[in-house]
């Protein structure tokens, strides 16, 4: 059987939540080993769906955030900090306290802002230090720790070295909104729609378009194919996604 699908952007956001949440490895560490779920719109959802919360404003979940066609920082009055989990219990502990303490079996969770069709995912920073990612990168390298980046469809590139290699060449001069660079996140694991949809179900899936207007910009349409029973399960799943209200800047 195949079925096909679009999802807006935050329906997606849900759908690769959950998804991630799905991954063998992340109900493992949920169960006995720690989750960062560093910042992000995506990683809002994360959050949620890890530990049964609601966030309610997620533009406060995140740092840097794209708005209004440009790059900028979140300017939300609902901060809310990202969570470190030890076995499945939220922790009151800043994130860069417990880094050092991450060992292998733990998950660090980072969102993205491009992906190419090789999986290779990258992230915008303006923080000369190199923001979450750059704090972060060493130790989950060193260690061995899973890093998993949850990311749309929407966010898909042609290249993502050679975009960064066209940002490291030289720098910025001028910027409408914030100046960033642009560090690649080699050897995470991505997950997508495709991936969350996979995951989740006994499916195969490909994506065959993309875009739309008033309010399905940065939706993605999705064709999905297997048996009639694990298609069937997937439709009925997606279809309580549809309405995922759209992330708004309050």
């Amino acid at each position: 059987m195949k079925a096909l699908v679009t999802l807006t952007s935050s329906e997606s956001k849900r759908l690769i939540a959950k998804g991630t949440i799905g991954l063998p490895s992340v109900q493992n560490a949920l169960e006995k080993h720690t989750i960062i779920v560093a910042g992000g719109t995506t990683n809002a959802y994360v959050a949620e769906e890890l530990l049964g919360v609601q966030i309610e404003d997620k533009t406060g979940y995140t740092m840097g955030i794209v708005t209004n066609g440009e790059l900028g920082i979140s300017k939300s009055s609902k901060k809310t900090q990202p969570y470190v989990i030890i076995q499945g219990q939220a922790q009151e502990i800043p994130w860069k306290e417990y880094l050092p303490k991450l060992k292998r079996g733990d998950i660090f969770i980072k969102g993205g802002n491009a992906v190419d069709h090789t999986g290779l995912a990258a992230v915008m920073v303006s923080d000369s230090m190199g923001g979450t990612i750059g704090a972060a990168q060493g130790i989950i390298y060193a260690r061995g720790i899973e890093l998993i980046v949850p990311i749309g469809l929407e966010k898909m590139v042609p290249d993502v070295r050679k975009s960064v290699e066209f940002m490291t060449n030289s720098t910025l001069d001028q910027a409408i909104g914030n100046k960033v660079g642009l560090i690649p996140m080699v050897g995470a694991r991505v997950v997508t729609e495709l991936t969350a949809l996979e995951t989740l179900y006994d499916v195969e899936a490909s994506c065959i378009a993309a875009g739309g207007v008033d309010g399905s910009e940065g939706s993605v349409t999705l064709v999905l194919e297997g048996l009639e029973e694990e298609v069937e399960r997937a439709i009925k799943d997606i279809r309580s996604l549809k309405g995922e209200p759209q992330i708004l800047v309050k």
